[in-house]
């Protein structure tokens, strides 16, 4: 099959530069003696973590108990929930998939804690666990490293559970190579004191896991640690193009639409809106629009209704007619897989694989 065959709008994968996103984060975290363990949030695809895998991962990363199911069936083994698990059911799922596979999941609660004890103990199963810690994003953790210690110290003492280690998210370092330096600086030294405290109760750390796609290849100037699990490197996206944490070339996924109406001046709609693209805002520059066109950087996909996408063409290097085809680059890809059932995979011209979107919806 012809990518010009695919009905839009379809999502497709340029398969050329998804490898050699593959490989060129493989190839870092070696060179900097840590351990791959991408978040799978930006594909929901089993074919594409076993490729990450055969690539250099060392497990992968979910963020539900579903999603992990979903990897589990698929035969992969070595899964991080980095999420806290909250209730008596989804313990009892956690303690359940747990005799099927190495599961380690993050925490920032005693309660947590002490609700997946209970289940673990009782199916007489055992997961990991990483507490998780604040640097800076103020989402979950424990920003205190004292706090840290307490928790840590509680999880060693329960049955079910095994402490290894810390886990963060500098989910503020979507911003441009500087102001992550300079960010850096402190998280730096919290890492410092945190490290140094779990030294003094000699509470050992086997793992330190931290890292997202902004700061990926930067991994190896944060203190201490030892895994990264960055997501979106394996497709990137208008906004790591935009803070400077890849080049447009490195952008693997785009949008196939059709433009259906050219009647008002200046604009062209295409037949993708709010439930193709992700509405997540730019993050860069002036902030605006929801994608970019590959055919026409000049042009933005400036407004998102339902089903109808709002291109700007004021500023265009070309016409566009009622029927063309064209591929939009949009500002985040995980949120716009999410809305897809499969994705294409395409080399040059042709299709080379369909991957259904296996863990789409899989918020529980």
């Amino acid at each position: 099959m012809l990518i010009s065959e695919l009905e839009t709008p379809a999502v497709i994968i340029d398969l050329d530069v998804m490898e050699q996103n593959l490989s060129r984060m493989a190839d870092y975290c070696r060179s900097q003696n840590i351990k791959l363990r991408p978040h799978t949030k930006s594909h929901k695809i089993p074919e594409l973590a076993k490729r990450q895998i055969d690539s250099g991962a060392t497990g992968i990363t979910v963020a539900k108990i579903g999603e992990a199911e979903v990897m589990l069936n698929a035969g992969i083994k070595d899964i991080l929930i980095a999420y806290p698990i909250v209730g008596a059911e989804k313990a009892r799922r956690l303690a359940g998939i747990a005799e099927r596979a190495g599961i380690t999941v993050s925490l920032d609660s005693a309660e947590a804690a002490l609700t997946i004890s209970a289940a673990t103990s009782e199916q007489g199963t055992n997961v990991g666990i990483l507490v998780e810690q604040d640097v800076g994003f103020g989402r979950c953790g424990l920003a205190n490293e004292v706090e840290l210690l307490t928790l840590a110290q509680k999880v060693s003492s329960l049955p079910g559970l095994e402490f290894k280690g810390l886990m963060f998210f500098p989910g503020q370092f979507v911003v441009g190579p500087e102001q992550r330096a300079a960010l850096r600086i402190r998280v730096n030294e919290l890492l410092d004191r945190t490290l140094e405290a779990f030294a003094r109760a000699g509470l050992p750390l086997s793992t330190v896991s931290g890292g997202s796609t902004p700061t990926a290849y930067e991994s190896g100037l944060f203190h201490g640690v030892n895994e990264v699990r960055p997501g979106m490197y394996i497709f990137n996206d208008r906004n790591m193009v935009g803070v400077g944490a890849a080049l447009m070339k490195h952008c693997a996924l785009s949008v196939v639409v059709t433009v259906v109406s050219n009647s008002v001046s200046g604009r062209a709609i295409i037949d993708g809106g709010s439930k193709t693209f992700s509405s997540d805002r730019y993050l860069a520059g002036d902030g605006r629009g929801f994608g970019i066109l590959k055919e026409d950087l000049a042009v933005e996909l400036e407004h998102l209704s339902e089903e109808h996408g709002h291109l700007n063409i004021q500023h265009a290097d070309r016409g566009y007619r009622v029927g063309d085809r064209l591929t939009v680059i949009p500002n985040h890809v995980c949120s716009t897989v999410n809305m897809h059932d499969e994705i294409y995979g395409v080399r040059g011209e042709h299709v080379e694989s369909v991957w259904q979107v296996a863990g789409r919806g899989k918020v529980r």
